[in-house]
Order: structure tokens, then C-alpha cells, then sequence
């Protein structure tokens, strides 16, 4: 039987093309009550996403735009009037980030040092100091964007809070791409409560953590610190509770070595640095996903390449995309064999990934009959 979350997720899939990953891990950061960074340019539907979200749960949703002049009250609220009248400094906190059970704050590192003590206090503890008060806040999941990371050690901090890290483009294919375009605003059917989060939350919690899956944890740990990849404690032991949010996304009463792959959006510092984490936690984790995902980025590359020729000899192009049509069915065979050995979770990348190498033919065959963009031989 499907749960509200599942469905849930399938909903944000066909809606979000491309951001599939994102949005597995996005729900596994709720499910564990952490927090997740989008980094990536302008235009890419992270706020869109994080809002549609918390409209699904009919959560509290804060967004909030930082600069390098924001102050304190654009996060926490204004100065309370009455309570200087009493001598007392404290913020009116209604429509304000401590009330707020889902947030998104774009372009986060601006966060100045008056904003950045209250604002990993709330992080870290859900609470806000407010006249000297700590005030208990509702917050489930704090999403903040970036286009460019961390730089000054006051906000190392603040960059080690995030669970999990996603590095959004544009996306890439030209059918999604149309998709988007022509369609209205993302609306979802899936409707929710913030207590059927609660109780999804518990039942995430009441997963089984195997054996297996902490072997395999700590085995990317020991492989990761052998190429100078780095990460706390505090965010090794926190990883287990992802897991068991995404073996709970999966359906799976409990873990098993695969739901790490997970990992690999969790332990990268830089960008340039989550091919070679991807490659660590795979082998380890789930090479079998790993086989498909090389496979699928085999494909994209190689349509990358042939889209860049449909402008210059038509010849060479026909030739090029021919061949490049062969591969495509060598690589959905390729992907067919590895399904015989596939896990829980592999059977579903190999699925994702079959899917979009048959989108990827589909769309350079129409390309070829079509005729369009390409010129003459001169």
C-alpha cells in the first residue's frame, strides 16, 4: 500500500522534472526534521519546489530574500513598541521565521553576524531568544538556496547544518524544458496535514536500522577520509536518520546498505567534489545504481554532443546521430542486464534511467526525421 509521503513524492516528480533527486532528498530531510541547501543560479523552481511542499502539508511557510543589508527584523520580526514602553527588548515574531513550520531562505551566506547567532540557535535547537526567553519554534525544515558557497569560517557553521546538499541546474532536456514552459503554475493534488507528517516522522523512525547499513556507513566514511573527504561526527551520526527516512520514502520497514547512497548528497563540500563522493558511495553502497547512473550520464553526454552538431554539417550530424541512436539501445540493453542483479533501489534508478535514455532517443529521432536546425553541405 502507497502512503500519503509516497504518493506525495510522485506528485513533486511529475510536476518537477528533472529534480527527482532533489525531491527524495528534500522529503527525507523532513521526515528526519533536517535541512537541506539548493545551490545553483536564479530561475531553477527551488523556491517553487520548497513552497509546493509546504502547501502540501498545509504547513507555515516562510521566504525570505537576504542581502548583504538585511537586518535581523526582516527574519525575526520588528521591535516590539509596548515592550520598550516596559523597558524590554522583545520582537513581534507573527508571519516571522520562528513561527514558521517550512522555510526558504535564498541566498543564505549573506547573513550578517546580527542575523547569524539567532539564526543557527533556531537551526540547531528550534528555539529563538526573544527578550531573553527562549521560545520553542515549530520548525520542521529550513531550506536555504545559494548561487555561490560559503566563504568566511563564521558561516562554516551554518553550511555544516544542511543534511543534505543539492546542486540544481537547468534543466536539460528540451522535452522538460517545453513541459515547463507551456505549463501553468505547479499545483498538486496530494493533500496533507501537518499530522500526517507527524505520524510519518514516527513511523520513518520506527525503521529498522540494520547491521549492514552502519558496516556500510562507516565503510564510506573510512573511503571517504582516504581521498581528504571530510565530515563531522555530529553529521556521520545524524546520516542514520536520513536513512531511515529514505528506506521509510522506499517503503522498506527497514534499512539496508543501498538507502546510503543517499550519502553522496550529504558529504560533498564543493560542487566539483560530488562526482568523486557519488563514486565512493556507490561502490560501496549500491554499485548496481551506480552502474545505471554512469550509464545515464554516458547517454547525456553523448546527446550533449550530438545537439551541438545539428547546426554544422548535415551529413556528419545524420552519421553522428545514427550512431549515437545505436548506443542508446546498446545502453537500454546494458541497463536491462544490471536490473537482473538490482536491489530495491536500483530496480528504480534502472527504471528512471530507461526511461530517460528512451527520451533522450525519442527526442533525437523526431530530431533527425524533422530536419530541424541543420544545413546543407556546402
Amino acid at each position: 500500500m502507497v502512503n500519503p509521503i509516497q504518493q506525495l513524492r510522485a506528485d513533486l516528480a511529475s510536476r518537477f522534472p528533472e529534480r527527482k533527486s532533489v525531491i527524495d532528498g528534500a522529503l527525507s530531510a523532513i521526515l528526519a526534521g533536517e535541512h537541506v541547501l539548493l545551490i545553483g543560479p536564479p530561475g531553477t523552481a527551488k523556491s517553487a519546489l520548497v513552497r509546493a511542499i509546504a502547501q502540501a502539508f498545509s504547513g507555515i511557510y516562510f521566504e525570505r530574500l537576504l542581502t548583504k543589508f538585511s537586518t535581523p527584523e526582516e527574519l525575526f520580526g520588528p521591535i516590539s513598541l509596548k515592550a520598550l514602553e516596559q523597558d524590554r527588548f522583545a520582537r513581534v515574531l507573527t508571519g516571522k521565521l520562528p513561527e514558521a513550520e517550512f522555510a526558504f531562505v535564498d541566498e543564505i551566506f549573506k547573513a550578517n553576524s546580527a542575523i547569524l547567532n539567532s539564526l543557527l540557535t533556531l537551526v540547531n535547537e528550534r528555539v529563538f531568544h526573544n527578550d531573553g526567553a527562549p521560545i520553542p519554534c515549530p520548525l520542521v525544515s529550513l531550506f536555504g538556496a545559494s548561487n555561490e558557497l560559503p566563504d568566511g569560517k563564521e558561516l562554516e557553521a551554518l553550511f555544516d547544518r544542511f543534511m543534505l546538499r543539492f546542486d540544481v541546474g537547468y534543466l536539460l532536456r528540451p522535452a522538460n524544458l517545453r513541459a515547463v514552459m507551456l505549463a501553468p503554475e505547479p499545483v498538486l493534488t496530494t493533500a496533507l496535514s501537518m499530522a500526517d507528517l507527524r505520524k510519518a516522522q514516527r513511523d520513518s523512525a520506527a525503521v529498522k536500522l540494520t547491521d549492514a547499513t552502519v558496516d556500510a556507513v562507516i565503510s564510506i566514511r573510512e573511503a571517504c577520509a582516504a581521498e581528504g573527504i571530510i565530515a563531522s561526527d555530529r553529521r556521520w551520526k545524524k546520516s542514520l536518520k536520513i536513512l531511515q527516512s529514505a528506506a521509510y520514502l522506499a517503503g522498506a520497514k527497514e534499512t539496508s546498505p543501498e538507502d546510503a547512497a543517499l550519502l553522496t548528497d550529504s558529504l560533498w563540500r564543493e560542487p566539483k567534489e560530488r562526482a568523486k563522493v557519488a563514486r565512493l558511495v556507490g561502490k560501496l553502497a549500491d554499485p548496481v545504481s551506480s552502474q545505471a547512473t554512469e550509464i545515464l550520464d554516458a547517454a547525456r553526454e553523448t546527446s550533449q554532443k550530438v545537439a551541438a552538431l545539428k547546426s554544422g554539417d548535415r551529413k556528419s550530424y545524420i552519421a553522428q546521430a545514427a550512431q549515437a541512436l545505436e548506443q542508446f539501445g546498446q545502453q537500454k540493453t546494458a541497463l536491462t542486464k544490471l536490473a537482473r542483479s538490482a536491489g530495491r533501489r536500483a530496480k528504480e534508478v534502472i527504471s528512471d534511467a530507461t526511461s530517460d535514455i528512451e527520451s533522450l532517443h525519442a527526442d533525437l529521432a523526431r530530431s533527425v526525421s524533422a530536419g530541424l536546425g541543420l544545413r546543407s553541405a556546402s
